[in-house]
């Protein structure tokens, strides 16, 4: 187990110098230093121990939201609160987030040391703790579509994705839109429907199973649930990444697969939804400006250590033997495996299926042998993600309708 480190989040230079000092004064390892409280959640390492030192901020009068984000991020990393006012009120709420100790500042700063001894031990049994459920396989799997590079194709794929495994498998199937502002799976699939996620705002703490299957819209053609974004694009913005969380975990307990169209901007709701995939699938062009959009987006995951690098894999969309970039040339440039390529759309099937408001495959394929073109790369994609994703391992939808 990698040891320790202690990071810090304070926007106060003169006493992050300070603490700096102290830690490597009392040969411990420092961690991430983070000068803006809002943006810790993104920098603290998710999987590594850690110790987190949190000053009181001159700007921030509520503290409570980035204790209860960096919990999320890494749940078995002890926060220490360092006052500087001592508020009795403020302390309080403090606890109640989760803090684990409080030292005033400056007065108390000279018990830092016994404090942090103390913490890296909590550290160190909670990351025992946490490794034990590392590969827990209760509940659906998430995968998420995604492209730095608008126009790249998400929604094509996820839509014809999402009903390729709901006809090829026998498992329960959903399909998130996530551009909360301005949706795109009712629009590619000419779908009137007055219910969507923005019905289940306000119930998303407790929500049950009833309360979610009443805002879902079933596909005939194959039973692909549908969760639709809010019709209004102001409500895009009463969303946040602990609403994301929630509704995952609900939906978790319901599907086998959760399949997610995300929007093209890094905001809270994306950031969130991709830290808490199984499974992301990056829709890639072979240009030239997609690479490097590819490139840019792969080294903000890494930087922020928002999700494992392992579980991310390449479609190539709209592939060509016309291409300036070969997939040779894709893997000398990046070391991320491709999963599945589908071809450009030369006979115009997947436009023509785009008008009709219909998924390109609409009944199930049982025999393979004389499947060709696009239907064949959207199976083959369907059977790599779900041996990728350990098989059909399907939710007892009777036991959890026992809870609604």
């Amino acid at each position: 187990m990698s040891a320790v480190k202690i990071s810090i989040v304070s926007s106060n230079e003169r006493l992050t110098q300070q603490l700096i000092q102290s830690i490597h004064f009392y040969n411990m390892q420092p961690g991430e230093v983070i000068e803006k409280p809002r943006e810790a959640y993104m920098q603290i390492h998710p999987k590594e121990p850690r110790v987190i030192l949190l000053a009181e901020s001159e700007e921030l009068t509520d503290l409570t939201p980035i204790i209860q984000q960096l919990k999320k991020v890494n749940a078995s990393a002890p926060v220490i609160f360092l006052s500087r006012t001592g508020d009795f009120i403020q302390i309080r709420e403090m606890y109640r987030a989760g803090v684990t100790d409080v030292l005033r500042i400056p007065d108390e700063l000279d018990h830092l040391e016994n404090v942090l001894e103390k913490a890296i031990l909590l550290a160190q049994r909670g990351t025992d703790q946490r490794s034990i459920h590392t590969h827990d396989t209760n509940g659906g799997k998430v995968i998420a579509l995604y492209s730095g590079k608008g126009g790249a194709g998400t929604t094509t794929i996820s839509v014809n994705l999402a009903q390729t495994i709901a006809l090829q498998t026998e498992a329960k199937v959903l399909l998130i839109d996530l551009n909360l502002q301005f949706g795109g799976i009712q629009h590619y699939l000419d779908i009137q429907f007055e219910r969507n996620l923005g019905d289940l705002k306000s119930v998303l703490k407790e929500i049950t199973y009833s309360q979610l299957s009443n805002v879902l819209y079933p596909l005939p053609s194959s039973g692909l649930n549908l969760l639709l974004s809010p019709a209004h694009p102001q409500e895009a913005e009463n969303f946040t990444g602990e609403d994301i969380e929630m509704l995952f975990t609900t939906c978790r307990q319901h599907f086998d697969y959760i399949i997610l169209d995300l929007p093209r901007e890094l905001n809270e709701v994306s950031i969130s939804a991709i830290s808490q995939t199984d499974e992301l699938v990056y829709v890639l062009n072979l240009d030239r400006s997609s690479i490097l959009s590819l490139k840019s987006v792969m080294d903000i995951l890494d930087r922020y250590h928002l999700m494992d690098m392992n579980r991310i894999s390449l479609v190539i969309n709209k592939h060509s033997k016309r291409s300036d970039v070969t997939t040779s040339d894709l893997e000398k440039i990046v070391n991320i495996p491709t999963i599945g390529s589908i071809s450009e759309d030369l006979k115009g099937q997947l436009q023509t299926s785009a008008n009709l408001g219909q998924p390109l495959l609409l009944e199930r394929q049982e025999k393979l042998k004389g499947v060709k073109g696009l239907i064949k790369e959207f199976i083959n994609l369907q059977s790599v993600l779900s041996v990728k994703e350990g098989g059909e391992a399907h939710v007892d939808l009777s036991k959890v309708k026992q809870q609604a």
